[in-house]
């Protein structure tokens, strides 16, 4: 007992001498503790570089100016949190004991950075357990909370991805605790590669419904994101985990491309939209229920599961549409949004060389955001700017460490169909983006395709096409991505038809030695279309090529070289029968796609199209005719043509018996 009244009474001069320096020194003495033992207790070191001052009184109010928290070792920048200037009213009886009361608190030019880092850890975490409340009842008694001219920067080390918020001004007002909570707050938003402004304001249960646990907490949020209204209406069951959550979403305005971008997600231009849905979840797992958006003329639903508990955000997706009108997403198609900083379409003609059609300008290629996406999509119909619906789209798109994977993009238009897959990254070891495509085209009604077309010449162009294209290829610019394919192509019509659109596009002595040439505005029937390219470091050669009409078969070998966009080519025709005139001449084509060259080719037939007028020379058939029937169908006039071609097969001799020679 003895030993207990001497701790007691020297504890008590402890508590008088303190209470002695804070009431002389004050400001002083409370930041020398804050900066020593404040910061051995937290485990990060805090300077308080400006003055500390202290008003006493009831409640007591603490100020203190350029305040510094480091950030945790290894971190990317030295400090945390700083602030120019910190204000605290706090009622001092309420630290010992009961429920912290604070009237105010006030923060001026700070700035907090959060960051997850490439280990996995986060920089928010200390080495105690935070002296922050963790249950609903314990939160405190929090009047009034305001910020000015301050930023919070979220950063994602293992993808890179970064947010800033601007925050200009935010209100938090608490007049009571039975009386409702106000929040507004405005700013600037910046993802990964747009800044927008925001405005919110936000009406919320009071503190006595927050400390309340038995009942879901009130939320209801209303704002603006650039051009966009945003309403969010529901309740929390955890507010201080953000978990529970039940929220009703509406949105609509313009520029849903701005959201989208300031989120990390590059997409062009967009209409006007509209959209509902509701988000539930929490603790970092989250989902987008009954979503549904009109945009322009088309329209969306369905859902989403977000998951940002990994190092990797994931989002699954399962979208619907009873209608997609392609006029809503010109964007996609090169035009660029008005916000767009790469260069117009105008500019890059521009600057382009007249010799050359393919562009070098540099394909602005950004780096795809730090998230993993598995999109499924099906889509009923597809309107095109043509007016040709495209009918039941399926798409499977998988975004993952950076590389975006269609597997398949699959549609229905003009009677056929069409099947699309690829892999794009947009960053290789070799510093370039780096595309694989692989694309079959199957039974399209080429003038159902064209009809629509505004010039007569091209919807008096028909046939029934087909074909496939795998290419592999690399660059920065649309010219370096064409100069170094390597690849397959093939491409097949049967019972079609060319108009006078061949007559514009070689002079009429041309088509006319190749036996090609239309009269007037007679098409010229095509019976038959066979052709096949191997495609090395850009140079696509003709492994075969067969043009068949009623009166010739023309036979054609060559380079196309992309590289420097040049042409040799020759294209030599066969009659069928004989007629007065029937004499057809080989063509040959040089010169450069943008000029192109014809000479008539009066000597013998060069060596690279081959001395046999048929096919099988060039290619054998068992390897080209799955292909074609692939493309145009079973029993196709393409079969016939190319068997016709053959030589002829003499039979094995039974015994016995003679056969001709």
């Amino acid at each position: 007992m003895r030993w207990l009244k001497i701790s007691g009474i020297a504890l008590l001069g402890l508590i008088i001498v303190t209470a002695a320096a804070l009431w002389l020194a004050g400001g002083p003495v409370l930041a020398w503790v804050i900066e020593h033992p404040g910061s051995a207790y937290v485990g990060r070191q805090i300077h308080i570089r400006g003055p500390l001052v202290l008003h006493w009184g009831s409640p007591l109010q603490i100020i203190a100016e350029d305040v510094q928290v480091a950030n945790a070792p290894g971190g990317s920048a030295p400090d945390m949190f700083t602030a120019k200037r910190l204000e605290i009213e706090v009622f001092a009886s309420t630290l010992l004991s009961g429920r912290r009361h604070l009237p105010l608190i006030k923060l001026e030019g700070a700035k907090l950075l959060l960051e997850k880092e490439e280990a996995g850890g986060e920089n928010w975490k200390f080495g105690l357990t935070a002296p922050t409340p963790k249950k609903r009842h314990e939160f405190p008694d929090l009047r009034h909370f305001t910020v000015h001219d301050s930023e919070l920067v979220w950063l994602n080390r293992t993808t890179g991805a970064r947010t800033d918020l601007g925050i200009g001004v935010l209100e938090y007002n608490a007049d009571g605790p039975e009386r409702q909570i106000q929040v507004m707050m405005a700013g600037t938003y910046a993802g990964s590669f747009q800044k927008v402004p925001y405005r919110f304001a936000g009406i919320f249960g009071s503190l006595a419904d927050l400390r309340n646990p038995s009942r879901p907490y009130p939320v209801k949020l209303t704002g603006k994101f650039d051009e966009i209204d945003l309403i969010a209406d529901g309740t929390i069951d955890a507010p201080l985990d953000v978990a529970g959550v039940e929220l009703r979403l509406s949105m609509s305005g313009k520029r849903l491309d701005v959201l989208a971008s300031a989120l990390g997600v590059p997409m062009p231009e967009l209409p006007d939209f509209k959209g509902t849905g509701v988000l539930a979840g929490g603790a970092g797992k989250w989902v987008m229920k009954a979503l549904t958006i009109g945009l322009g003329r088309s329209d969306l639903e369905g859902g989403l599961d977000i998951d940002t508990t990994g190092k990797v955000p994931t989002v699954e997706a399962n979208l619907t549409s009873s209608q997609i009108d392609l006029a809503d997403f010109t964007g996609l198609g090169g035009a660029a949004p008005a916000t767009s900083s790469a260069p117009s379409l105008e500019a890059a003609k521009e600057h382009q060389d007249q010799d050359h059609l393919f562009p070098d300008l540099s394909i602005e290629v950004h780096k795809l955001p730090g998230v993993n996406v598995d999109l499924s999509f099906y889509g009923t119909r597809i309107l095109s700017k043509s007016g040709l619906p495209f009918e039941r789209l399926a798409l499977r798109l998988l975004l993952k460490d950076g590389a975006i994977t269609v597997k398949p993009l699959r549609f229905h238009a003009a009677q056929g169909d069409l099947d699309i897959n690829l892999h794009f990254t947009p960053f290789t070891a070799v510093g370039g983006p780096h595309l694989r495509a692989d694309i079959d085209i199957r039974h399209v009604d080429l003038h159902q395709l064209l009809r629509t077309n505004s010039s007569a010449t091209i919807r008096a162009t028909g046939g029934i096409v087909g074909g496939f294209m795998k290419v592999d290829t690399n660059g920065t610019s649309m010219r370096q991505f064409l100069s170094r394919m390597d690849g397959d192509v093939g491409f097949f019509m049967q019972n079609g038809q060319i108009s006078a659109l061949l007559q514009s596009l070689a002079p009429i002595d041309i088509v006319g030695a190749l036996g090609v040439y239309a009269k007037g505005d007679t098409p010229q029937p095509i019976n038959c279309l066979v052709s096949r390219f191997a495609v090395k470091k850009g140079i696509a050669t003709a492994s075969t090529f067969l043009l068949d009409t009623e009166e010739v078969a023309v036979e054609g070998g060559g380079d196309i070289n992309f590289a420097d966009e040049t042409l040799d080519l020759t294209l030599a025709p066969h009659n069928k029968r004989f007629t007065l005139f029937s004499l057809r001449t080989p063509v040959d084509i040089g010169g450069t796609m943008a000029h192109p060259a014809y000479h008539l080719h009066t000597g013998p037939l060069v060596a690279r199209v081959g001395a046999a007028a048929g096919l099988g020379i060039l290619f054998p058939p068992a390897a080209l005719l799955p292909l074609i029937e692939t493309g145009l169908g079973e029993h196709n006039s393409c079969s016939k043509a190319y068997a016709a071609q053959q030589p002829p097969r003499n039979p094995t001799p039974k015994s016995g018996s003679s056969t001709r020679p």
